[in-house]
């Protein structure tokens, strides 16, 4: 082989940036990347996702989180630094959204510029400014007047990245839409471990107003999240989804994976909301099907289509409303697939989504309220 094509490591600002374009794809994850952490810390209230020219500009998440430590200042946004995982066994246990110490660190690489103003309540009225570098280290440091909060914000998105920063300024009003109907999720409340959080969004156009996109008052109620966020009206046909069955395990593959003995069978609860299983009682399109795994918002093409096609044998041209949230043990699940965290691969899936058709149609009855 010649010397112009032997093999050299990469060099290491430029496997950053490789890595870092990995988990920021888009402007719905790096706002999914901010809610989460403000999810992760506690916070009740995410006073507002602050979309300045549709996300163009910047995008400001204010929380009432638990803040930021003075200790972990200096850490907490280089890569892989977390405080949610000691070794790689604590993924069959996690339960917060972040593990892999990613997302502020991607973040920093990918925008012109990352801000974060943080106060504990002990260190209240006055907190840190903290300004990162794009390797995640900080660059300035100092007091600040702040309450107990945290303010996160990031500032022209994907400028270090010409093409994909082109991309975003050509299809930002569409990229806003998805980010939008992925805080819709949020909003929603399942993914919240404590009943519901608070949230607000909203975005300020280059001389004009500044629009609410989204307010919820963080009530625990499904229901009422839902009527918040569309409107009473959103209600008409809709009825409770509560499914609880036992799933038959691969047991050979599954302990492959586990040095202790498993079940041959695991717990499934179904939670949620569903449209009425008869002719005129859904919907067009599939813009308002949300899915979650033990709270997490997820994409779950497999048991999606298994809902779809229960649905259309009752009601051939229309699609269902469905919040559906499958509670199954942690272990049971792997949340360590895709660097944005919206792909899970749950064990012996193709056995839930056959128990989940028969157990939806053994439902019909008592829920297909005509």
């Amino acid at each position: 082989m010649s010397a112009i094509n032997s093999i050299k490591a990469i060099d290491g600002p430029s496997v950053h940036r490789i890595t870092s374009g990995q988990v920021v794809i888009d402007l719905q994850t790096a706002v999914k990347e901010l809610v989460e952490n403000s999810i992760d810390a506690g916070a009740t209230n995410i006073e507002e996702v602050r979309f300045t020219q549709y996300g163009l500009t910047s995008i400001q998440v204010i929380d009432n989180g638990s803040g930021i430590a003075p200790e972990d200042y200096d850490s907490i946004a280089l890569k892989h630094y977390t405080s949610k995982l000691k070794t790689f066994a604590d993924l069959t246990s996690v339960l917060s959204f972040g593990f892999r110490g990613e997302a502020l660190s991607s973040l920093c690489a990918l925008c012109e510029g990352v801000s974060i103003t943080t106060a504990r309540a002990q260190e209240s009225p006055v907190g840190a400014g903290l300004v990162f570098d794009k390797h995640g280290v900080v660059q300035s440091k100092g007091p600040v007047a702040r309450q107990a909060r945290t303010t996160i914000t990031l500032t022209n998105l994907f400028t270090p990245l010409p093409v994909r920063r082109k991309e975003l300024e050509r299809n930002i009003k569409r990229e806003f839409g998805k980010a939008l109907a992925l805080l819709n999720a949020y909003a929603l409340g399942p993914c919240a471990k404590k009943g519901g959080i608070r949230l607000g969004v909203t975005n300020q156009v280059e001389g004009g107003r500044k629009s609410v996109q989204i307010r919820t008052d963080g009530t625990p109620s499904l229901r009422a999240s839902v009527s918040t966020l569309w409107g009473p009206k959103a209600l008409t046909n809709i009825v409770d989804l509560e499914l609880e069955f036992e799933v038959e395990t691969a047991k050979v593959a599954l302990q492959r994976m586990s040095d202790t003995p498993l079940p041959t069978s695991v717990p499934v609860k179904i939670h949620g909301l569903t449209s009425k299983f008869a002719v005129g009682c859904g919907r067009t399109g599939t813009d308002r099907q949300f899915f979650y795994v033990n709270g997490r918002p997820c994409n779950m093409g497999k048991i999606q289509k298994a809902f779809n096609e229960t649905y259309r044998s009752f009601n051939a041209n229309q699609s269902p409303f469905l919040v559906v949230d499958v509670i199954i043990p942690t272990e049971s699940c792997d949340v360590n697939v895709s660097p944005d965290k919206r792909t899970v691969f749950i064990h012996s899936e193709e056995n839930l989504v056959t128990a989940l058709k028969v157990r939806t149609v053994n439902l019909i009855p008592s829920i297909d309220l005509s």
